[in-house]
């Protein structure tokens, strides 16, 4: 079956700094030539009998279909991570940003530099989520085969010289700091939740098993300040700050993380400390499923 182009997931002129002759030009030029490549590639490869074909043809064949699959991938992400504002976002993404890169304007600041460096060549600069280390990366591509084995795209800069030219010219920077205005960060929160939840589903613990574990209360700070209660004998630690107290925490007892649901917080927290070698597990439900199943809690400490 031949695989079908998205449509453009605004009108082609909604994206503030970028004319609707490039948006459309890019769509349906570079992004749709992908698409049918791709499904070309697809259909030779189908009809290709692999025993007798000379390894060099199957190789040229392989890294065409490639190419073009993540050609295609990285279009669609491309699309999907602008139509925002460039600033507004949830509250667990900024904290994700804090945590990995020291705020927005620090990733900013990496990314569209990173992204510049680009211009005048060809090639990604994507924000992708390393699962083994429960991280952010700001991952540069020099094109469309390179990628963080096992990482997830949450965002990505197309830098070919197609996705500018007609509105910039050769002002690669300029381009760059158009799309920075014009990240849809709810979309790249969804896809950030999605694939923490998907990367600590093994590393759960029930209310049940956390009898022996160093417990830490790592609910945003912000969160913190205004709770009154917490779980008896936890301890806070900014999650902001997770690289400055991770090196402190035991390797020889199990650590149970909990955020106000067990959502990605707690769990990203969690696949950070293990990454380094703790026995870490987040809790389940967090703290309000622990409150609301009848399970002791008591007043809130103070921040160390």
């Amino acid at each position: 079956m031949n695989l079908q182009a998205l449509p453009l997931p605004y009108a082609p002129g909604a994206i503030s700094g970028l004319s609707e002759r490039l948006m459309s030009s890019h769509h349906q030029n570079n992004y749709g030539g992908a698409v049918k490549r791709l499904n070309a590639i697809r259909a030779q490869l189908a009809a290709t009998p692999f025993a007798s074909t000379p390894g060099f043809l199957l190789n040229g064949l392989k890294r065409e279909e490639l190419i073009a699959t993540n050609s295609m991938l990285l279009h669609e992400l491309y699309f999907a991570s602008l139509g925002g504002d460039g600033q507004t976002m949830e509250p667990a993404m900024r904290l994700a940003l804090d945590a990995n890169f020291g705020g927005l304007e620090r990733w900013r600041e990496q990314f569209g530099a990173c992204a510049k460096a680009l211009g005048g060549g060809s090639g990604w600069m994507l924000l992708v989520f390393n699962p083994r280390e429960g991280t952010l990366v700001n991952q540069w591509s020099a094109d469309h085969t390179h990628a963080l084995a096992g990482g997830t795209p949450l965002l990505a800069l197309d830098m070919y010289e197609h996705a500018y030219h007609l509105d910039f010219g050769a002002n690669a920077a300029a381009y760059v700091d158009a799309c920075l205005a014009a990240i849809d960060w709810a979309g790249v929160y969804a896809r950030y939740k999605t694939a923490v939840h998907a990367a600590s589903e093994g590393f759960g613990a029930e209310q049940g098993d956390i009898a022996n574990s160093l417990v830490l209360d790592v609910r945003r700070a912000g969160v913190f300040e205004k709770a009154t209660t917490q779980l008896p004998g936890a301890a806070w630690r900014d999650p902001a700050d997770v690289a400055q107290w991770a090196t402190d925490l035991p390797h020889d007892r199990p650590v149970t993380v909990y955020c106000v649901y067990g959502h990605e917080v707690s769990r990203a927290t969690a696949l950070r400390l293990r990454a380094i070698g703790v026995d870490a597990r987040y809790l389940i439900g967090g703290i309000d499923g622990w409150s609301n199943a009848g399970m002791p809690v008591e007043p809130r400490g103070q921040r160390p």
